[in-house]
């Protein structure tokens, strides 16, 4: 398997739960959507997997790898098998879009000589040929999405690591972008997605992690958006089982003291 997650649990230091006991595996070349309502463990998941947090017990695998074992020399290196899209992290207002793509293979210690074909490439791909000396400010959002994604994928990952990536495009952007996500996977490349759109999960048919309270409730081999296994009553039957039977299930709203990070 390339990723493996065994009985992971991230505890925060004020108390809140990201994650608890979650455990399940992905073979290379996977699409794996991963939903959940805000506050569910969906982003924590991911920055577990990338090392940009660190499990509280469990361990997480990629490629046979302990992440846990890392080091802080190791880090980087470990971090150059992403590829990360990430809807927190835009594109730098001051730079055009050839020079925010050029960012991440520079990150990664690029030969020189590598580096303009390889994000003249990733933009072409992205349809954004001729588009290089741009600002964000001078394209549309849909064009700036895909120079998002064009970083994500010139350093040639093997994981492909979306959060969120088609927030505030309207359908037809999604769609677009969600094409070119799929001719990524097609190639071979890993794809793990964090999204809200209930329409792309469907339509795309692919497999789907749900996580309610930081707890893993769902794993789909080719199913939709699982809006049953999100609703109130497995929120209460996640919450009865980690606090007792005793968990007031008429007092469900204060979920910020112990969901933590989404």
């Amino acid at each position: 398997m390339q990723i493996v997650f065994d009985h992971v649990t991230k505890r925060f230091p004020e108390g809140g739960i990201g994650l608890e006991k979650v455990s399940f595996e992905i073979q290379k070349g996977e699409f794996v959507f991963i939903i959940g309502e805000s506050g569910a463990g969906k982003s924590t998941l991911l920055r577990l997997l990338t090392r940009q947090t660190q499990v509280t017990s469990g361990n997480i695998y990629v490629e046979n790898q302990s992440v846990k074992r890392l080091n802080r020399k190791t880090v980087p290196y470990f971090r150059r098998q992403f590829g990360i899209m990430d809807k927190e992290v835009g594109l730098l207002d001051y730079m055009d879009l050839y020079h925010n793509v050029e960012l991440a293979l520079i990150a990664t210690e690029q030969p020189e000589a590598s580096i303009r074909p390889k994000v003249l490439k990733a933009l072409s791909i992205m349809g954004l040929k001729g588009k290089e000396d741009h600002l964000p400010i001078e394209v549309s959002i849909g064009e700036r999405a895909r120079a998002m994604l064009a970083r994500a994928i010139v350093t040639n990952p093997s994981i492909l690591v979306l959060d969120e990536p088609t927030a505030n495009l309207d359908s037809g952007l999604a769609w677009d972008i969600m094409t070119l996500v799929s001719n990524i996977n097609r190639a071979g490349v890993t794809v793990l997605m964090v999204s809200h759109s209930k329409d792309l999960v469907n339509v795309m048919q692919k497999r789907v992690l749900t996580l309610v309270a930081g707890a893993l409730v769902s794993d789909e081999k080719s199913g939709g958006y699982n809006s049953k296994a999100m609703d109130i009553f497995m929120y209460r039957k996640v919450m009865r089982r980690r606090y007792g039977s005793g968990y007031d299930v008429r007092e469900p709203m204060d979920k910020k003291s112990f969901l933590g990070s989404s």
